[in-house]
């Protein structure tokens, strides 16, 4: 090696401090991807507000009503208020009954225990759903529009 050649490469010190910092990041937002509950609420609330404009469409579509039954368990599709098995619409998928279950650790609460689309896609009244797990997700529908958000 020629004398006065410059020597390329990172110090000891330099490489510590690195390290140093990666560790202190991954202690902070490691406990994140390991908390199922983050992902499940954050999935089905995801799954609720694609539901719920699925039934919307769907009662445009179909020139009829549809309702959405609200409960501890999860959101359900159905031809009329009383929502009994023996009258379901079919999902998307075509399966019958349509349901979307609530995942372990989640809990849903709805300010009504149901809403029904017109023909037209207008709820007759709004609905405000609360998802908790890790955090609470509220999930509206507008009473005038129907929007979902």
């Amino acid at each position: 090696m020629k004398r006065g050649a410059l020597l390329a490469g990172f110090t000891l010190v330099e490489l510590v401090a690195i390290v140093a910092v990666i560790g202190i990041l991954a202690a902070i937002t490691a406990p994140r991807f390991f908390n199922a509950s983050t992902f499940a609420s954050r999935g089905f609330a995801d799954q609720a507000a694609a539901f719920l404009r699925y039934a919307e469409k769907l009662a445009i579509a179909r020139h009829a009503g549809v309702t959405v039954q609200v409960g501890g368990g999860g959101l359900a599709l159905c031809a009329t208020a009383a929502c009994a098995d023996a009258n379901p619409w079919p999902g998307p998928q075509g399966d019958t009954p349509y349901r979307a279950t609530v995942p372990s650790g989640v809990t849903l609460a709805g300010s009504a225990a149901s809403v029904s689309f017109d023909d037209q896609g207008r709820p007759g009244t709004g609905l405000t759903l609360t998802i908790s797990g890790d955090t609470v997700r509220t999930l509206t529908v507008e009473a005038e529009t129907g929007y979902v958000h």
